[in-house]
């Protein structure tokens, strides 16, 4: 029996959705696995509830923080040396958990290969530190996000990703289907695209804080931005919405973690402003919704799902959770999202940050539900767990 190790340091949002999906399709597909992340009990229970005869070929582990280091007088590492740094540190966890159970992995698939990458990183280095095939998910191709980089002196131009061009790569997979010829014809290697896949489980019809937001709402239309509420993720512009609103038979519910990191102290104290305000149409609750049943309760009470994200050009599995419950969606035109929006028909999409036009978009699919053609279907299977599977099949083969 073949051993894939699946690794991430992060667990919050799709991390753990992730993790536990994987994990469970690798099981199914006749792989021992082994996973790796800050809280193996969330993956492992979910696992023993869901999957529970195959327990036995599955083993996690707790991955300890990675400090990046600092020196004495040079302060922070440059970039290329924190990501060294996280290789070595990789390694050296699956060193140790491998000799505690007795067999190593012969694949290593990193969930978010986007901080395993960076400029001047070449896979030589990375050859004689990780001693492992590998794969992952690079979530965020760096020539969506930046300007290219060249070499000082000769002009060379840096490929943000090269270390995928080691003999141990066994092929990348991306999220966004338009970045993967490029990325292909760059590593010379296989580059799979992988399903944005959700927990898909049955909402929890009893879930308390559903249960507030329909007593609340009334016989207004729901309109929910959901999960980590951000900056980036159009909090600004859907609050803008609410307020300039408020005649409207509307009721915008605010529900997740509120991440004021990228936010100006003007824009903090706006947001205070409003939510301290306590708007009639609006609902706020700033903490964490698990995924599956809870979170898909707050799915399942939407009548339009808001996920207008700034200067964000890569996919988001709330896509997949509107075509699942299927729920009309707002999406900023462009990059990834729109593109798949406007493809399967999904809902509207909106210049990003455009207050009058998001009004004009709910009033269109609240009104004239009648004009649009969505096929959820398609998108569903697109992202589904069978696409999942044909992905894993395809970037296992070398190890088969």
């Amino acid at each position: 029996m073949k051993t894939i190790a699946l690794f991430d340091y992060f667990q919050y949002g799709h991390h753990l959705t992730f993790l536990r999906l994987f994990s469970k399709t690798l099981l199914e597909m006749g792989y021992q696995v082994m996973t790796f992340c800050p809280e193996p009990e969330l993956v492992s229970k979910w696992i023993a509830q869901n999957y529970p005869q195959e327990t036995k070929h599955f083993h996690t582990f707790k991955v300890p923080e990675f400090k990046i280091p600092v020196m004495p007088i040079i302060g922070n590492l440059p970039q290329p040396l924190v990501t060294l740094t996280r290789w070595q540190h990789t390694a050296a966890v699956i060193k140790k958990a491998s000799s505690k159970m007795g067999f190593s992995p012969d694949l290593v698939f990193l969930n978010w290969l986007d901080s395993y990458f960076s400029n001047y990183l070449t896979h030589q280095i990375i050859e004689r530190v990780f001693p492992y095939s590998w794969s992952g998910i690079y979530f965020h191709p760096n020539n969506l996000l930046s300007k290219q980089h060249y070499l000082p002196i000769t002009g060379t131009p840096l490929i943000h990703y090269g270390v995928a061009l080691s003999s141990r790569c066994c092929g990348i997979a991306v999220l966004n289907e338009m970045e993967a010829k490029k990325i292909e014809d760059t590593i010379k290697k296989p580059v799979i695209i992988i399903p944005d896949i959700a927990d898909e489980s049955p909402p929890d019809l009893n879930y308390s804080i559903a249960q507030q937001i329909c007593s609340q709402a009334g016989e207004r239309k729901i309109i929910g931005l959901l999960g980590i509420l951000s900056k980036r993720k159009g909090l600004l512009t859907l609050l803008e919405v609410a307020l300039q609103s408020m005649q409207e038979n509307w009721f915008f519910i605010f529900v997740g973690p509120l991440v004021t990191s990228d936010l100006l102290p003007q824009e903090v104290a706006r947001i205070e402003e409003i939510v301290n305000s306590k708007p009639s149409n609006c609902f706020f609750h700033f903490e964490h919704i698990p995924d599956g049943a809870p979170f898909n309760a707050l799915i399942n009470v939407c009548d339009v799902l808001f996920a207008a994200y700034e200067d964000f050009r890569s996919s988001s599995n709330t896509i997949t959770k509107a075509a699942v419950f299927e729920k009309p969606i707002i999406v900023s035109d462009g990059f990834c999202m729109g593109e798949r929006v406007k493809k399967y028909q999904l809902g509207i999409t909106i210049p990003q940050k455009n207050v009058p036009k998001c009004i004009e978009a709910l009033h269109h699919i609240l009104e004239k539900p009648n004009t649009q053609n969505p096929d959820f279907e398609s998108y569903r299977n697109f992202h589904s767990i069978k696409q999942l599977r044909s992905a894993f099949e395809e970037i296992c083969q070398t190890i088969s």
